[in-house]
């Protein structure tokens, strides 16, 4: 497995842990068990859910998955796709808890940049299955 596969991956394990343990513990305050000050963690329970665990687990399996080079952890676009991703989702986390929506909107904006530049290393990668008659 490819380097950038394993930061991918092992990020996106990280990420999981993080959003599922935030809605458990929203889970426990919708029950009166903790102060609702915790509902406050959605944003880091959906954020690092969908973005920073799906998202990076499907990334980083598709480097892994699809035909590269040996040099494919060497590409600079993925490791900068890698930071974006990252960078972007804490951004995001981290805007509605400081009531600034315009955080919000670069993180937003920095994980698109992310998609971008692994969809520009990915897509010459994704081939059809040759149809012979």
């Amino acid at each position: 497995m490819p380097a950038i596969s394993v930061w991918f991956v092992r990020t996106a394990l990280l990420h999981f842990a993080l959003g599922a343990t935030a809605g458990a513990w929203r889970l426990v305050a919708m029950n009166g068990g903790l102060h609702p000050s915790i509902f406050s963690l959605r944003p880091l329970h959906v954020e690092g859910l969908l973005i920073g665990w799906l998202c990076q687990l499907a990334l980083g399996v598709a480097v892994w998955i699809l035909p590269f080079s040996d040099q494919v952890s060497a590409d600079w676009r993925l490791w900068s796709a890698w930071a974006a991703l990252n960078g972007g989702l804490a951004i995001s986390i981290l805007g509605p808890w400081m009531r600034l929506p315009s955080l919000l909107m670069f993180g937003r904006s920095a994980e698109l940049l992310a998609g971008a530049l692994a969809a520009w290393v990915l897509w010459p990668r994704v081939r059809g299955i040759p149809v012979h008659s």
